[in-house]
């Protein structure tokens, strides 16, 4: 009998193709687009497919290496985390004494580095009790980045720690604004003196993505910025591969699976191909991930937990070497699940124990080639405009254009935000307060905003009224012709705190008029099928006007009954892919 490795389980089966796959995918689209339906397309335009061969990626010349190899897409050494984990990495920041004691509580229950939020003031406080030699503190600081190093140098110093204290001064100043970094080159050179453990720089793509970036413009941007400290330094005086000893990164992970793992892996291979165009030795940097700001909602908090928990996992699937996780809200219990959600990905789930998990993956390598290719593209350009010392106002406006694209999709809910814009709580307490997050010359923004503005009217209506504004629905019909738009109607305008009331059905609009006056609610939408539409939208419509309804919307697209719909009384349409931010808006204006 021939060994194992000569057993091939499907020797007896035809070989699948692509060709019999779309047969039958053909078969269940019954004439649909493919590529409307099943392919989607990232912000910097490629092409996710529903399913991925061979023929995406070729193995056998696999350029991703091995752990440890150049280009280092696989990790940065041979053994990844396997070893100790990933860093487990907290962020702090605020009253001095509060903070301090988080910290210490903190590093007594798995969290083995701090992010630290501060301009430099009262560290001795802060840091009272830790143990720096231990406890690697990084800095992220919402301003100029060079006081709240030389207040930890000082404080270093002070406490003859200088050649044990392993963290990061955090300096970058590019993505605050400011574009002097001369002096950011000359402090490096004094902590690559004194502080021979440490690095001086922390480039934060995070900057960013808070504002809205692409993931191909944060890593282009990173990789931009992380060339400008290089060329600081060396003008400075340091050679090339000390400065590259200088360099680390710090990058946004969040609810995208698939787009976080690749860009991890990407970045490797970026900053690999960038120190070698340099002539540098060193090829690698220390690559940190913080679950994105931009994706924390106030709604529905515990939402977050779960965005979190993805966006966590995929840094660990991508091979960070240190992982902070934002709270949920600004509670001590969100602080607890934060630093807990990776003890449990790593103690528990065993997420550190396989190197690159992703590796190999058709999928995978794809992506993350595809986003190499794209960022580099974006790198190039900010280097044509003269680095990223000069071409801040270029990234910012094509951020901008990305964060523009991104916010219609939310506000028609095809970039859908769980519990905020859709199956948000109408009954939810006050908003919970979030967690800050770190300065930058460009405007971090939440994607959950728009709608959470609106909710926050709604509060302010029910604080005036005693209670929240409402929305009359009129179902058409029997329950199962009005169940599946009156569901829909809900959910959209509950979105911008407008309580739906739900109407017992029927086709009388004299009844409709009478249960709208009861119901207590300025709006009335009709939900009903498209028949029904025909035969009694109109005079219903006109029944609900002139019981008092400020606006009479239709659930569904009128297709040629808008113009007489219109002349009865219909104000709007909703549907899908209709602008539900602009419509909410529109509504709360009516309200005063």
């Amino acid at each position: 009998m021939s060994g194992p490795e000569s057993l091939s389980l499907a020797a007896d089966f035809p070989a699948a193709t692509d060709a019999q796959w779309l047969k039958l995918v053909d078969k269940i689209l019954a004439g649909a687009d493919f590529e409307k339906k099943l392919v989607a397309r990232t912000y910097d335009g490629i092409a996710l497919k529903p399913l991925y061969t061979r023929a995406d990626w070729h193995a056998e010349n696999d350029a991703s290496g091995l752990p440890g190899g150049a280009p280092y897409t696989r990790g940065s050494t041979a053994l990844g985390n396997t070893v100790s984990g990933w860093d487990i990495r907290q962020a702090h920041g605020g009253d001095p004494g509060v903070v301090n004691k988080a910290i210490l509580e903190d590093l007594e229950r798995g969290v083995t580095s701090i992010l630290l939020r501060t301009d430099g003031a009262a560290l001795d406080r802060v840091l009272a009790g830790v143990m720096l030699d231990l406890a690697p503190v990084i800095l992220d600081s919402p301003g100029a980045t060079l006081p709240a190093a030389t207040a930890l140098m000082k404080l270093l110093t002070a406490r003859g720690q200088q050649k044990v204290f392993a963290g990061n001064f955090g300096l970058d100043d590019l993505g605050n604004g400011l574009a002097d970094i001369a002096a950011l080159g000359a402090a490096a050179v004094e902590i690559a003196r004194d502080f021979p453990k440490a690095r001086a720089f922390n480039v934060r793509g995070t900057v960013y993505h808070a504002a809205g970036s692409s993931d191909a413009q944060e890593l282009g941007g990173a990789v931009a910025t992380a060339l400008s400290y290089l060329r600081a330094m060396t003008a400075a005086g340091m050679t090339i591969d000390a400065a590259c000893g200088q360099i680390a990164f710090t990058l946004a992970t969040d609810a995208d699976f698939f787009l976080s793992i690749a860009k991890f892996r990407a970045l490797r291979k970026l900053w690999a191909r960038a120190t070698e165009v340099c002539g540098a030795d060193a090829r690698t940097a220390p690559v940190s991930a913080c679950t994105a700001s931009r994706m924390i909602s106030r709604r529905d908090p515990w939402v977050n937990v779960l965005r979190t928990t993805v966006a966590c996992f995929a840094a660990g699937i991508a091979g960070a070497d240190a992982v902070t996780v934002l709270p949920f809200d600004g509670s001590e219990l969100a602080r607890r699940v934060a630093r807990n959600t990776q003890v449990v990905l790593q103690e528990e789930a065993s997420l550190a124990k396989v190197v690159d998990p992703a590796g190999g993956a058709w999928m995978f390598e794809r992506l993350t080639d595809e986003l190499a290719d794209k960022a580099w593209a974006f790198f190039q350009e900010i280097e044509r405009a003269g680095g990223m010392t000069k071409a801040l106002p270029l990234v910012a406006e094509k951020i901008a254009a990305v964060q523009a694209e991104r916010a219609r999709n939310i506000a028609r809910r095809k970039d859908p935000i769980t519990g905020v814009s859709e199956f948000p709580n109408i009954n939810e307490a006050d908003a919970a307060p979030i967690s800050a997050t770190s300065g930058a010359g460009l405007k971090p923004i939440r994607l959950a905003e728009g709608f959470e503005h609106l909710r926050d009217l709604s509060d302010a209506f029910k604080a005036r009224t005693g209670q929240r504004p409402r929305i009359f629905l009129a179902n058409l019909g029997a329950v199962a012709d009005f169940t599946a738009r009156a569901t829909f109607a809900k959910n959209f305008f509950e979105a911008g705190g407008i309580e739906a009331v739900p109407g017992a059905g029927g086709s009388n609009p004299a009844d409709m008029a009478r249960d709208l006056k009861h119901s207590g609610a300025a709006f009335a939408i009709i939900c009903g099928t498209d028949t029904g539409y025909a035969g009694n939208a109109a005079a219903i419509a006109k029944a609900l006007k002139d019981a008092g309804a400020k606006t009479v919307y239709l659930a569904g697209r009128p297709g040629e009954l808008e113009v007489p719909l219109k002349a009865a009384g219909v104000d709007e349409f909703i549907f899908m892919g209709g602008d539900v931010l602009g419509t909410l808006e529109r509504a709360h204006k009516k309200l005063g």
